[in-house]
């Protein structure tokens, strides 16, 4: 999807490390088993996030195995397959063909078309898993799509539906009612990305004339430094509120198998990535764990 939700690696241990691995290998195995080998490329740090939160959360068992893959035939710990992994990995290639979808409507042509072709066939056989779910994202992507027509002011507002998808897809893939403490941190998480996103492709975004929150709500840009200095009281409290939350309900979980980790990207990983954005002159690199 994204790839701002992803641990900080100089306070992670060693063992987290290789857990979080495991859960990130074991998303791209399922998905290769599942879908075939070229939809292995949807993988991403975000649902390998997801994974180890909802895999803690529903006491999953999680069996490790040491095994190489097509892409790596290096042994390393992979998650066991599993019936939650199977629907994890559905929602995320709903997901990634929403976003290609959302790309070719942007107008970012040849490289979305050509994504979005390529999932129709995998997004049909991830509909058959997790039906419930592909009416949510339809649902809350509609939303998106009106927010960013009507090119709201605001970036709570612009962000809540995207948010509200991220609350409610835990219980869709779970397929139990969840409690509050995981809502608001999933909320938080998806506001966040939402956000880091829009921060992140800001320059593009005015050059295309695209909507995004952030000039929908400051106004003048004349290139992403000047901004973010112009407006970083504002960038620090929006980002740093989110993190506040997402800690907040976090501490009110009980999780247990991945906890260290999950504490990891939650309380460094995801303020550690709003650093580096607001310090950043130029669009971020895609992060490597």
């Amino acid at each position: 999807m994204y790839g701002y939700i992803v641990p900080q690696k100089s306070t992670l241990r060693a063992s987290d490390f290789v857990l979080y691995r495991s859960f990130y290998c074991g998303m791209c195995c399922e998905t290769g088993r599942l879908y075939g080998q070229f939809p292995r490329f949807t993988t991403n740090y975000d649902f390998a996030f997801l994974s180890a939160l909802m895999h803690d959360y529903a006491q999953a068992d999680v069996v490790i195995e040491e095994h190489g893959c097509v892409l790596n035939p290096k042994k390393k710990a992979i998650l066991q397959s599993n019936p939650l992994l199977e629907r994890l990995s559905a929602v995320n290639i709903m997901l990634c063909y929403q976003k290609a979808d959302d790309g070719v409507a942007d107008g970012d042509g040849i490289k979305y078309r050509a994504v979005r072709r390529a999932l129709k066939k995998p997004l049909a056989a991830a509909k058959k898993i997790c039906p419930q779910a592909w009416t949510a994202i339809e649902k809350y992507c509609a939303a998106q799509r009106d927010i960013e027509q009507k090119r709201v002011a605001g970036v709570d507002r612009a962000a809540d539906a995207f948010a509200s998808l991220m609350r409610d897809l835990p219980e869709l893939i779970l397929g139990v009612q969840t409690d509050d403490n995981l809502k608001g941190l999933c909320y938080n998480v998806g506001k966040f990305v939402y956000l880091a996103d829009a921060l992140d492709d800001i320059t593009e975004d005015f050059k295309h004339k695209r909507y995004n929150p952030f000039l929908a709500t400051f106004g003048e840009f004349k290139n992403r430094k000047s901004f973010i200095d112009e407006h970083r009281a504002e960038l620090e409290f929006c980002f740093g509120s989110i993190c506040g939350r997402a800690e907040g309900c976090f501490g009110g979980l009980k999780l247990t198998q991945s906890y260290s980790l999950l504490r990891n990207i939650v309380f460094d990983g995801m303020r550690g990535k709003a650093e580096e954005l607001l310090k950043s002159t130029k669009k971020l690199k895609n992060p490597r764990i």
